[in-house]
């Protein structure tokens, strides 16, 4: 256990250096999408996506910060939080086989690393949240502290990127597992958090923000910050419409992803085969629930970005990481109940019990793939070997670093 521990916090500090290593090369880059989408604040009006945009120019404005370095040390300061808390959640989870197939799956944390065009986005900050949530409850015990939490960072997720309403099912189901008794108390809970979600989905969904807004924010940009606007300031225009026009599947897409969606999650579908609901643990109305059709009907929202969103590797990765940070965060809260004994019987009684054999299935399955940024792009091999490969392409970005012409 000692030494899986060990391994573990290396290979996710290794991970980690790299990632400031690359968010630092390409953080000024004229092309990165990353930090294009970052800076849209309310300069040009209220907008969604806007909300730390407005809070990180308003600082780096009163400190005379280049804002651009702003968001660069935030996105180190959420990488970092989010490793830590990686590592934290997973150190007092007992080591076997199939969790490791589950937590190394090219769907997971190597991935926006591998992807340099995934690295740095916002997915980054909805991660770290959603982890910080089981963390919470793990170290209280208290449900309360994890609904006051919710309070408090639904609006500033949700407002940062609105995709995270997708997502927001996992919590809600959190709420339905963790509580063991369905009072009036849970209700009024439980009704405050979905009014909190409602309201703030009218606020941004009601919001139209003109080309004159639009104008006038990257005016702001310019002349307060010396930043012109890519593209994503001008996508706040967009409806859902203007974003599925850009969208066309084919069939060659559609069984790529067929396949990246079962390789992916084969480590995850594999330990729900094992485990169950702690019937002690939840309450009636959750226990007569089959375990591994909640997780499918959790899962079925984020089917809705592939069909309005081309960059279709995130949201693959995002589709994966919510139900893999649940399932974990539920089995660490003994809300579920994995079953070693049966797990290691099957694999003493198949060829998985000799160790050549689980490394070759691991190495395959984990380290051998990666899905690309955008769904019409062929998958990539060794994601690991190619981020060490691409490192000398971006050495020379930060020769003028001081300057701040990075």
């Amino acid at each position: 256990m000692k030494e899986y521990k060990l391994i573990f916090s290396i290979y996710l500090s290794i991970l980690f250096v790299f990632i400031v290593f690359f968010l630092s090369a390409v953080h000024n880059s004229p092309v990165n999408n990353s930090m294009h989408e970052w800076v849209i604040n309310y300069q040009g009006g209220f907008t969604r996506r806007g909300f730390l945009g407005e809070i990180v120019f308003q600082i780096t404005q009163t400190l005379n910060f280049q804002l651009k370095k702003g968001f660069l040390i935030l996105q180190i300061l959420l990488y970092a939080g989010y490793f830590y808390s990686i590592y934290a959640f997973f150190k007092k989870i007992k080591f076997n086989f199939f969790f490791a197939l589950a937590i190394f799956s090219p769907l997971f944390f190597i991935f926006s690393l591998a992807e340099l065009e995934a690295l740095g986005r916002k997915d980054i900050l909805m991660f770290l949240v959603f982890i910080g949530n089981f963390l919470i409850y793990s170290k209280f015990k208290n449900v309360n502290y994890n609904y006051i939490y919710f309070v408090i960072s639904f609006p500033i997720v949700f407002l940062t990127h609105e995709i995270y309403l997708i997502y927001t099912v996992y919590f809600i189901a959190f709420f339905l597992l963790i509580e063991k008794n369905l009072n009036l108390i849970f209700f009024i809970k439980f009704s405050f958090i979905i009014f909190l979600v409602i309201f703030f989905t009218d606020l941004i969904t009601s919001n139209k923000f003109s080309k004159e807004e639009v104008d006038l924010l990257c005016e702001n940009l310019k002349t307060k910050s010396n930043i012109k606007c890519g593209l994503a300031p001008y996508s706040m225009m967009a409806t859902a419409a203007d974003y599925q026009g850009e969208v066309a599947w084919q069939t060659t897409h559609i069984v790529r992803y067929i396949l990246i969606f079962l390789f992916g999650f084969t480590g995850l579908f594999i330990i729900l085969i094992f485990s169950k609901i702690n019937l002690e643990k939840t309450n009636k109305f959750i226990s007569i629930f089959n375990l591994k059709v909640g997780f499918i009907i959790l899962m079925i929202p984020s089917i809705l970005p592939f069909m309005t969103a081309v960059d279709s590797g995130r949201y693959m990765s995002m589709a994966y990481t919510f139900p893999c940070i649940f399932y974990f965060g539920l089995l660490n809260s003994n809300i579920i109940i994995f079953n070693y004994e049966k797990a290691n019987n099957f694999i003493e009684n198949s060829f998985l019990k000799l160790n050549k054999y689980k490394f070759i299935i691991l190495f395959l399955l984990c380290f051998s793939w990666t899905p690309k940024a955008v769904y019409h792009e062929d998958i990539g091999s060794f994601p690991l070997y190619r981020t060490l490969i691409k490192t000398t392409n971006f050495i020379d970005n930060f020769k003028n670093f001081k300057l701040g012409q990075l």
